[in-house]
């Protein structure tokens, strides 16, 4: 997160490359969070809003009778938590009356992992990873009305998800200074209940992946990434079910990692990177969000490098149609080598 994701397919703490486990040499589990605040500028107003997420978590380690690493992995696959407020003027009983309307959601969609990579050699590295995306939407909608002659309503419900994926992986280096990186993933279809009755199904994109990593100096690191999605297979379900529609989406990032002392090379090293992305989900029709994100972040280990902490800050632009979003992203991560 500190290089703005630009190692993130040789990250074996990162569910993005299920080869990059082959980086891991003994047991080891993560937990990462992320504060993020943003500030939202639309038609309808100006909005500061908070959110708190927790989108990894792992554990992993290598098997002593062969040349396997075994990873288990839970992380988010889509946020769902929001809330839509509406202002609007019914006509009750032949008179006009103003009715205030919000929608709120709570929930997303998880992704949970099993992978195990192969190192055939001290080049190569070859992985495959089953998921299972899983989660539930808590929905709740409310209506009053500014005539208090009329009673306000609400309705809830729950919305839940399920569904498959596999994902392949190699990894490859090539002497000391330049490595590469490829993944490719399906995730195949996602079934959708509401209050235990299937109401629809969406199609999950495919994932296509490529990293470069790059040591021009002893102290120094660089990495680049492209991730792109098939999200256009969702547009027709989501459309279906009253959405905008989604669309394609492409990712790139750029950045690197400094190391100030090699005989501590875990010991405050400093992070930096930038990405710029296409969004998937669309606001409006024909208008496809995108963001552009600049990353700064460090790090250390310590207890004879048993226990490690990762920092990162995040400034991110975001922008689609006359919606514009700036958000600062705080994230931590923890790692413990038992």
């Amino acid at each position: 997160m500190g290089s703005a994701g630009a190692f993130g397919m040789f990250d074996p703490e990162s569910s993005l490359n299920p080869a990059a486990l082959g980086n891991i040499t003994a047991l080891n589990a993560v937990f990462t969070g992320v504060q993020d605040y943003r500030h939202t500028e639309n038609p309808a107003g100006t909005a500061s809003l908070r959110d708190t997420r927790f989108p990894q978590v792992g554990v992993a380690g290598p098997i002593k009778a062969a040349p396997l690493v075994l990873g288990l992995s839970f992380s988010n696959y889509t946020s769902r938590d929001f809330t839509i407020a509406a202002v609007d003027t019914l006509n009750l009983r032949g008179e006009l009356v103003q009715a205030n309307d919000t929608l709120s959601s709570r929930g997303g969609l998880s992704d949970l992992r099993i992978a195990a990579a192969y190192r055939s050699n001290d080049r190569w590295t070859f992985a495959g990873a089953f998921h299972v995306l899983t989660g539930t939407n808590r929905l709740e909608s409310q209506r009053s009305f500014a005539d208090t002659r009329y009673l306000p309503t609400a309705q809830k419900a729950e919305i839940s998800y399920a569904g498959i994926g596999a994902s392949v992986g190699t990894m490859g280096q090539f002497g000391p200074k330049f490595g590469i990186a490829m993944m490719a993933r399906s995730d195949g279809h996602l079934n959708v209940d509401r209050d235990s009755t299937r109401v629809s199904q969406v199609d999950l994109p495919y994932t296509l992946g490529f990293g470069v990593r790059l040591r021009p100096l002893p102290k120094l690191d660089l990495g680049s990434q492209v991730v792109f999605r098939t999200w256009s297979g969702a547009n027709s379900d989501l459309l279906e079910q009253g959405g905008t529609g989604a669309d394609n989406t492409f990712e790139v990032a750029f950045g690197g990692e400094f190391t100030g002392d090699l005989k501590r090379p875990y010991h405050r090293v400093l992070r930096f990177g930038a990405r710029y992305a296409k969004l998937p989900f669309l606001l409006d029709p024909g208008g496809q969000p995108s963001e552009f994100a600049l990353s700064i972040g460090t790090g250390t280990r310590f207890a004879q490098q048993r226990a490690g902490i990762d920092l990162s800050l995040e400034h991110t632009w975001r922008h689609a149609g006359d919606t514009r979003e700036r958000a600062f992203l705080v994230g931590i991560g923890v790692s413990l080598r038992p």
